[in-house]
């Protein structure tokens, strides 16, 4: 079966023309040229899905740069306000109130700012859906005095009662700060 094969190619390609040759190498020519023009696609498609995969990593992980730093400097003035209002041989000033509650508001502003479905994992989501919450919970606390009371009283009191309060609000902000450090650590 073979050699009738070759003797029929042998015999039918001695006989073609120039023209008829041409035409072959063509044919053949543009058939290597669609599978070259697929595979060069192929892999350019391939190198342009790691390039972009590469990117959203490092897009992740500085954004989670980010927002740890922001979780941090939440718990570190949610620290400096219960070490205030808790040490009875202090007062808080209005000053030192508004400047708390103007500090906190604008950490909380630069939070909701962070596009959290652009987090690298579902752990930095939830430490930081755990620091709104508590940073809910801390508003409440501080929330503005009577109105009787604003005229009559430079100083704040603190109270023990204060510093019970803001201890679980300080200490979950402190685990979800150092998780998401954690989190950015171990992103790849």
């Amino acid at each position: 079966m073979n050699h009738f094969l070759e003797c029929f190619i042998r015999k039918n390609m001695t006989e073609l023309t120039n023209t008829e040759w041409a035409a072959w190498v063509q044919a053949i020519g543009s058939i290597i040229a669609i599978l070259a023009a697929i595979g060069i696609s192929t892999w350019q498609n391939h190198v342009d899905s790691n390039r972009r995969s590469t990117e959203q990593r490092g897009y992740s992980k500085r954004l989670m740069s980010v927002t740890h730093k922001i979780a941090y400097d939440i718990f570190l003035t949610l620290h400096n306000i219960e070490q205030l209002r808790s040490n009875p041989l202090k007062n808080e000033t209005r000053i030192m109130r508004d400047f708390n509650r103007s500090k906190l508001g604008r950490l909380e502003m630069a939070l909701h700012a962070i596009p959290i479905h652009n987090l690298g994992t579902i752990t930095a989501v939830e430490q930081v859906m755990i620091i709104f919450s508590q940073l809910e919970a801390a508003n409440t606390l501080m929330a503005p005095e009577p109105a009787d009371m604003t005229h009559h009283i430079d100083h704040v009191p603190c109270s023990e009662i204060y510093g019970r309060s803001w201890r679980p609000i300080v200490e979950a902000c402190r685990v979800a700060s150092y998780t998401l450090r954690g989190e950015v650590l171990n992103y790849t």
